[in-house]
């Protein structure tokens, strides 16, 4: 996984457009965690909604691109 795909900026192939998911700057370079347990945020820009997850826990897309009106999957 690139660096680029967690910086809380770029789209990610596959999910929602308005999904964006960001590492913790703090965790992101610190040897002591391994990978799959560094914190990250992810967000629905468009709504305003967060969730604190896990890399290892990593939505597979945004969890309610059910219900919202404004998902749109990026391809």
């Amino acid at each position: 996984m690139g660096s680029s795909v967690l910086d809380g900026q770029t789209q990610i192939r596959g999910k929602c457009q308005y999904w964006r998911e960001r590492m913790d700057e703090y965790e992101r370079w610190d040897p002591d965690i391994k990978f799959t347990a560094k914190k990250v945020t992810c967000a629905c820009f468009v709504e305003g909604r967060v969730w604190p997850v896990t890399v290892a826990t990593l939505p597979e897309d945004c969890p309610e691109r059910d219900h919202c009106r404004y998902h749109i999957p990026m391809y």
